[in-house]
């Protein structure tokens, strides 16, 4: 547990800061929202969602089943830069991303499909959660996690994000204070690397319209929160999947916000991202044997022809994985997976893989190598949000297995056998 001092170094001395923070990175590892004590818990605030200001064309984002007022959720013909006059009008969505009129008129079907009442119910559920959190998270796990699963209220996801991660409690020690800022400007050394980030920005999330503009809100966002999280962790520096990852917080929290929630959720026991992504990828071929024995179990068919093929998860996964499915996935359906990623941990995310790889199960076993892996980069494309999360909760495998997978997969790991 976080015992609340500063994990960082002394506010204001930069050099010190990255140096303490090199040989005390999993200081915060096991920081748990649920060790909350005499720390403020964030206050819902409907700008958390919109961190552009009141000049952003963005509405508040929503989840699946929650939208506080149907008018504020109309996707909108908007100029990418903000000046009609300038640029052809584009339809956008309730996130800020650029739709097509198909996709246009799904988010209206959707809008008008929207349970107001059953909205307030739950904004007001997550209130009192909220202000009670510390209770909460320790004597009624399940009550959240049970809310979780139904989809948080957009204007208190930014504040229930932070909570599960436990992420407000290392924004919020004032021992931290200046710490993301000395570590935003301070020089990244290796050009390299500044140069592999410069190169990702317009990639990551290209279709969004605070995006899209080189130098731009959301690329000097971006870069900000990754150039600083490189300069605290250089072994990791920064890698492919990162991008996205710090971009779907970015949409619910401020940047110091977001920085600290990306730092929690690398070295987080029940996240854990950094063994993804540090250097060899340790984590992730891990992920892959998990998955693998999950499909042996659950779709054996599937699992076998795969392997006659040679269609290895790294075929198909490396991005499922490494973002987070933000890469593949609508934002809402993004938005619904990740409310429960951050509460419940890994077990979601491979029971999305395996839903995917069951509705599409029939097509794939009849197809080649090659077909299967030009189809396995769409098999999220016309997904219901709803249906998806439904389905996911059905399949079924316990956490104790999940871990007997990760304990075989070491062991033959030091045999040589992978």
């Amino acid at each position: 547990m976080s015992d609340g001092g500063n994990v960082l170094g002394r506010p204001g001395d930069c050099n010190n800061s990255i140096e303490t923070a090199k040989s005390n990175l999993h200081c915060s590892a096991s920081t748990d929202a649920s060790a909350a004590q005499n720390v403020p818990v964030p206050v819902p605030d409907p700008g958390l969602n919109a961190t552009v200001g009141a000049d952003s064309v963005l509405a508040p984002p929503v989840g699946t089943d929650e939208q506080d007022d149907d008018s504020s959720v109309e996707s909108a013909s908007v100029s990418a830069s903000g000046n009609p006059e300038n640029e052809e009008n584009l339809l956008v969505d309730e996130f800020g991303f650029i739709i097509d009129e198909e996709e246009h008129d799904r988010v209206q079907r959707y809008i008008r499909g929207i349970d107001g009442k059953r909205v307030a119910r739950r904004e007001v559920k997550w209130q009192k959660m909220q202000a009670n959190w510390e209770s909460m998270s320790k004597k009624r796990r399940s009550k959240v996690k049970s809310r979780c699963r139904k989809g948080i209220p957009s204007s208190f996801r930014g504040a229930a994000w932070q909570l599960l991660i436990g992420s407000y409690l290392e924004m919020l020690n004032p021992g931290n204070e200046g710490t993301y800022d000395c570590l935003r400007l301070k020089d990244i050394s290796d050009e390299g690397l500044k140069g592999t980030i410069s190169r990702d920005l317009p990639r990551t999330f290209p279709k969004h319209v605070l995006f899209r503009e080189e130098g731009g809100i959301g690329q000097t966002f971006l870069r900000n929160v990754l150039h600083a999280y490189a300069n605290i962790d250089p072994e990791v520096g920064y890698v492919q999947g990162m991008a996205f990852v710090v971009g779907a917080l970015y949409t619910q929290m401020t940047e110091e916000e977001t920085f600290w929630a990306l730092h929690t959720l690398m070295n987080g026991e029940k996240y854990r991202l950094r063994e993804m992504y540090k250097p060899g990828f340790p984590m992730l071929h891990k992920l892959f044997y998990q998955l693998q024995r999950l499909m042996a179990k659950l779709l054996p068919n599937l699992y076998e022809h795969f392997e006659e093929l040679g269609v290895h998860p790294t075929y198909y996964a490396s991005r499922w994985f490494m973002t987070l499915f933000v890469y593949d996935f609508n934002f809402r359906a993004v938005l619904r997976i990740w409310d429960i990623f951050l509460s419940e941990g890994w077990k979601i995310i491979f029971r999305i893989a395996i839903v995917l790889l069951k509705l599409e199960e029939r097509r794939l076993l009849a197809m080649s190598f090659e077909e299967i892996i030009f189809a396995t980069k769409t098999l999220e494309q016309g997904k219901d949000p709803d249906e998806l999360i439904r389905r996911a909760h059905g399949v079924r495998f316990k956490t104790a297995e999940l871990e007997a997978f990760a304990r075989e997969y070491e062991l033959t790991k030091r045999e040589g056998q992978v």
